[in-house]
């Protein structure tokens, strides 16, 4: 279906937006989300107080709109590693990784987002939401690649997929915490390897032990 053109009043709207959006994820970098104001924002994207909150509701959904870019990205980085022929395990470390690459494009601003997911309950319970339906995918992908064979039939798909997210989170905490640590993908990306082999040794151990355990049962009825 094609779509309408947009209007020049829908075009001036969309600009407006996408400014006080950039004018708040800089402030947020700045200042930190505690610090950061309506006022500010509005100020920054040369608007009215007013004309915020006919885009966003409050300071809180700038933020949760940021969350959303990131699960979206991750969403796309999982489709094209299967659209290209990526199996289940690819998919699984094509989101991992996407969400890494989101959270460390900025640490200031990485940090503003995770302190507002604690100090803010609708920040916070979006954010879990969001997240949430990442994880669900990544249990799906898991029992895919188990059913394939990829990962060793006896771990949890659960397992699978909190064993990656706990390595995305562990990453990021650390980004966002310590001045000094590096760059978030340097130290998430051979988190997710490591986790990855470990995954499909376990399911080459499985394999090569079957035959064994077999003959060792043969054996024992002999």
């Amino acid at each position: 279906m094609t779509r309408e053109p947009r209007t020049a009043r829908q075009l001036r709207a969309d600009d407006t937006r996408a400014r006080l959006f950039a004018a708040a994820a800089a402030a947020f970098t700045e200042r930190g989300y505690n610090e950061t104001t309506v006022d500010e924002i509005a100020r920054r994207a040369g608007v009215a107080k007013g004309t915020f909150f006919v885009h966003f509701a409050s300071k809180a959904s700038v933020v949760i709109e940021l969350v959303k870019i990131q699960t979206r990205a991750t969403e796309r980085a999982r489709a094209r590693a299967l659209e290209s022929g990526g199996s289940p395990v690819d998919a699984l470390r094509a989101t991992v990784l996407m969400l890494g690459e989101q959270a460390g494009a900025s640490r200031e601003l990485s940090r503003a987002v995770l302190a507002a997911g604690l100090m803010s309950r609708e920040v916070g319970g979006a954010t879990d939401a969001l997240f949430g339906e990442v994880y669900k995918q990544m249990i799906a992908d898991a029992r895919e690649a188990q059913r394939r064979k990829l990962v060793a039939a006896k771990l949890d798909p659960e397992t699978v997929a909190s064993a990656l997210m706990a390595s995305y989170l562990g990453a990021a905490l650390h980004f966002t915490s310590s001045p000094r640590s590096k760059e978030l993908m340097v130290v998430l990306r051979p988190l997710v390897e490591a986790n990855l082999d470990g995954f499909r040794r376990t399911s080459s151990k499985e394999g090569s032990d079957a035959p064994k355990r077999r003959v060792s049962r043969s054996s024992a009825r002999r």
